[in-house]
């Protein structure tokens, strides 16, 4: 539970001479739980972080061994990133930028929020100067701005709704001090905490008929989650015939209760050895509807605590729904149906919204959801890991089909040079996607240390080093891979003191 800081200091202390500066406040979160709005002013060499209040006359110093996270302007960057190229390095942080020149030895990557950047290139596993294929409409939750919570009119129940166990005993829902009942999920940091129970939460997107929705989830105890997209989140209007009484339906959750929160979508049902396919809607009569999608195997791989990262590619127009978990190809679904002639097929892809949404399903173990990207999706249906060898480059283009493999031999006036297998080629770097450079010219990395800290930045970006100092919106860290790097906040919406525990550590700090 998050508490805020009481210092007695703070109420004796007079008010400030100086008004606070414009803008949402930031927020230094304790690893104890506490919190404390005000200012991030710097931190000096020594690891001292300087923080101001309007209520407070003079700068407060806290040591950053105790501090697990700072959250800039409430996660709202100053001047976002616009584009979201960027280069992965071996330790996996992202750095947005393009590069504008390799050779066999370095990469020069350009920067708007750290200048030019020269990168030894066996620190560098992916360069994306097209990432997804197509256009970044979504990357967060940064903040909880567009974000719905969708409470809930089914009971809560301790055990699987779709296992059909029988009787069920309703879980009491939790309230906080006041008595008021808490809802089901709650937002702080970068991610979407679960408290379990009924209620969901939803956000539209604007999700394009081709469209990629990937997203980090997290649990403790066997995961049982739904998972919708393509949604349009509304719920039909019933006409009252004159003279009818109106009937109170009563609300017993399971899956129908999936197009009371999403209305019109195709909901994914992750559970810890399988996945299921839905859609949902209502009938002429606004009854809700749900429709399970065949496919011959539904098992996916997921450990009963632990952390995975979840792709979704869906094509409207064509009828496909892809799953991948950490990269890797999970299950495919296709909605088309036999159509009159034989050898044709008619497309019943029955979702037309552009909204996604998440709903813990049963029972009331904790999830976190974070990282999540909506973008374009080019239509490539291979998982990330087909594009990984030991020994040859890969160059994917931008149309989602086109690859050659080789030996990258540099990046000049704005064209890589590639030994393919055949011939060497010339490709414009506006028509590649990725370039995932061979495992065996990598090197390995190494272990982070405990004063490394994440920044992390908006829409695309996180970069981990030891800070030596931070002032006037700019912080200097001295980074494992890259050097020294002289970083702009404006992007910025997270520093992460604590990035090197485990993820169940950074579960402390839930609400």
């Amino acid at each position: 539970m998050i508490r805020r800081l009481a210092i007695a200091t703070l109420l004796a202390a007079p008010l400030a001479a100086a008004e606070a500066p414009a803008g949402p406040e930031d927020l230094l979160r304790f690893t104890n739980g506490n919190q404390i709005d005000g200012r991030f002013a710097g931190m000096d060499p020594a690891g001292t972080i300087t923080w101001t209040r309007p209520d407070v006359a003079t700068p407060m110093p806290f040591q950053r061994d105790k501090v697990r996270q700072i959250v800039l302007r409430h996660a709202k960057p100053l001047s976002p990133l616009t584009d979201p190229c960027h280069v992965t390095l071996v330790n996996g942080d992202r750095i947005p930028g393009k590069v504008i020149a390799a050779d066999e030895k370095n990469f020069t990557l350009e920067t708007s929020a750290a200048g030019p950047l020269v990168l030894p290139r066996d620190a560098v596993a992916v360069i994306a100067p097209h990432p997804f294929g197509g256009r970044l409409i979504y990357a967060g939750p940064f903040d909880d701005k567009g974000w719905e919570i969708i409470r809930s009119e089914a009971p809560a129940y301790e055990n699987d709704p779709f296992a059909g166990n029988g009787m069920r005993q309703p879980r009491l829902p939790e309230k906080d001090e006041d008595g008021k009942e808490k809802p089901g999920w709650a937002h702080t940091g970068a991610s979407w905490y679960s408290r379990g129970g009924q209620d969901a939460i939803a956000f539209n997107a604007g999700m394009p008929d081709r469209a990629l929705l990937r997203f980090k989830l997290a649990w403790r105890s066997r995961p049982n989650i739904a998972v919708a997209f393509h949604a349009d989140l509304e719920k039909p209007e019933v006409e009252k015939k004159e003279g009818e009484e109106e009937v109170q339906r009563p609300n017993f959750g399971g899956m129908q209760n999936l197009a009371r929160l999403f209305g019109s979508a195709y909901v994914l049902n992750f559970q810890s050895g399988y996945v299921n396919l839905q859609r949902t809607g209502f009938d002429k009569e606004g009854n809700p509807e749900v429709e399970r999608v065949r496919v011959g195997s539904t098992s996916v791989r997921l450990n009963d605590t632990g952390e995975a990262v979840f792709e979704i590619r869906c094509d409207r127009r064509e009828g496909t729904i892809t799953v991948h978990v950490d990269g890797e190809f999970a299950i495919q679904w296709s909605t088309a149906e036999d159509g009159a002639d034989a050898g044709q097929r008619r497309q019943s892809y029955a979702a037309p919204g552009g909204g996604l949404g998440f709903q813990v399903q049963g029972n009331s173990s904790e999830i976190r959801i974070s990282d999540v990207v909506v973008a374009e999706w080019n239509g490539m249906t291979d998982s990330a890991r087909s594009m990984e060898s030991d020994t040859r480059d890969i160059v994917l283009l931008t149309n989602g089909t086109d690859r050659f493999s080789g030996k990258v031999l540099g990046i000049r006036d704005g064209q890589l040079e590639i030994e393919a297998s055949y011939a060497p080629l010339k490709i414009p770097l506006e028509e590649i996607a990725e370039i995932h450079f061979a495992r065996e010219s990598r090197r390995k990395p190494s272990e982070a240390v405990a004063s490394e800290i994440t920044v992390h930045l908006q829409p695309v970006g996180r970069i981990s080093g030891t800070p030596l100092s931070a002032r006037d919106g700019r912080i200097q860290l001295d980074t494992r891979l890259a050097g020294k790097i002289d970083l702009d906040l404006s992007p910025a919406v997270v520093l992460e003191f604590q990035s090197a525990g485990g993820f169940l550590d950074a579960w402390d700090d839930a609400p």
